[in-house]
């Protein structure tokens, strides 16, 4: 494909890098240096240029693209930028960056020829929203095509995996000491280990129920540090629940803002002078859960190293620089993406996936997990589908939401769902075998 990249920030740098091993990349900024060094990492076209200015695109105009993506830190800026691109230059689709979710409710992509939006604030706080249902999960998926869930929970013993994996749940991947697999039902858990539980919510809750002792069983008091946009967005989404929620701010003007937009349902505390004290003096110890949210990893971190030591049992760090991520887990903490993070990833799906297959990350980006859904006219109708055959893979078929192994030739019929889960390595095998069917 013929891609362009409006924005060369973290976002669109990371895009850029990825993308261009199998499509040509053209990337847009005002930011020379940026562009400079993009340009000495990796194989791109740059063009240097306001993207908020039409003759930015003159030398676009003759030639037929692919996609357009828009990724600056700016709403307005890629709005217009999208504008822009519609009017002046020649392509197929449109994926913006949002940071304000009042886009996601109003008809302004549908007016303005967007073909999709991520909003990766929402989907940060989303991700950390969704710990409330499975307290004791490192990190939940839902998807749009079926009811089953994709969640991680840490393994504080040693466990066989027959006496986890049933009819309505599997196995679907662990992480070891940073490195990603996909276990055979023989296989036993070391301490630590990071288990991916594929399956129907009912029963994952009820395993999760016998796993990690350590994490707390309910969740209803909970502490956030950082009242930047996405501390505010937690709390939020948060205060839909009956939970108790205080926002730690060393920046007035920051928990002015915090208490006008949540009002009296969330406690907003300055903590001007200092936040160790805070834990004992504002009974924070008491907290179920705690989340870092700051846009430093680091500070993040020591929150959460902070929060262990006054024996918090469920501490989450926002995590925003991929290198960390492995860090976070090993110190046990629950690592969510944060919002650079998530716009990297969710455009990556977007571009992967299509009307038939849809595409999913997991484990930090180790791991991969594709769908397709049997529609009435499907031509897989009335065959014999063959099972995924590559090493450190597995494959699944949802019937009338039952979760059947895929391990020989099988009937399908519509409605069922095909799954196939592996490492990011084997990506494209595993592509090339579910659209091959």
């Amino acid at each position: 494909m013929d891609i362009i990249i409006a924005g060369a920030g973290r976002v669109g740098f990371r895009l850029a890098k990825t993308l261009c091993t199998k499509h040509n990349v053209t990337v847009i900024d005002q930011n020379e240096d940026a562009l400079n060094r993009l340009q000495e990492s990796i194989d791109i076209l740059a063009i240097v240029g306001n993207i908020e200015n039409p003759k930015t695109y003159d030398s676009l105009v003759d030639r037929e693209s692919d996609l357009f993506i828009a990724v600056t830190d700016m709403d307005e800026t890629n709005i217009i930028s999208t504008l822009i691109a519609d009017e002046t230059i020649k392509v197929k689709d449109k994926i913006i960056r949002l940071r304000n979710e009042f886009f996601a409710k109003s008809s302004i992509g549908e007016k303005i020829g967007i073909t999709a939006s991520v909003f990766p604030f929402y989907l940060s706080a989303n991700s950390v929203k969704s710990l409330l249902d499975f307290p004791k999960a490192n990190n939940v998926k839902t998807f749009n095509e079926f009811e089953q869930k994709l969640i991680s929970v840490r393994a504080t013993s040693s466990i066989s995996l027959e006496d986890i994996v049933s009819a309505n749940v599997k196995v679907v991947g662990i992480e070891r000491d940073g490195e990603f697999f996909i276990p055979n039902i023989y296989e036993t858990t070391q301490k630590y280990d990071l288990i991916y539980l594929f399956g129907s919510v009912k029963d994952i809750k009820e395993l999760c129920l016998t796993l990690d002792p350590q994490m707390p069983v309910d969740i209803k008091n909970i502490v956030i540090f950082g009242a930047d946009m996405l501390g505010i967005e937690i709390a939020s989404l948060l205060s839909n629940y009956d939970v108790n929620i205080k926002i730690i701010e060393k920046d007035i003007d920051k928990c002015k803002k915090a208490s006008d937009v949540l009002q009296e349902n969330v406690t907003v505390i300055n903590s001007k002078y200092g936040e160790h004290h805070l834990f004992k003096e504002e009974n924070l110890e008491n907290a179920d859960m705690l989340i870092a949210s700051s846009k430093n990893d680091e500070e993040n971190i020591i929150k959460c190293l902070e929060a262990k030591e006054h024996k918090i049992k469920k501490v989450v760090a926002i995590n925003n620089d991929l290198e960390h991520y492995y860090l976070m887990h090993k110190l046990g903490i629950v690592a969510v993406r944060g919002p650079k993070t998530n716009a990297y990833y969710s455009i990556l799906e977007k571009i992967s996936s299509s009307a038939i297959i849809s595409q999913r990350k997991y484990c930090g980006g180790k791991g991969v997990m594709m769908s397709r859904k049997i529609h009435k006219n499907s031509l897989l109708l009335d065959t014999l589908v063959r099972p995924l055959d590559i090493p450190n893979s597995c494959s699944f078929i949802i019937k009338n939401e039952k979760i059947e192994d895929f391990n020989k030739k099988s009937e399908v019929e519509a409605g069922d769902v095909i799954l196939a889960f592996g490492t990011n390595e084997d990506a494209d095998k595993i592509e090339k075998w579910i659209n091959s069917l």
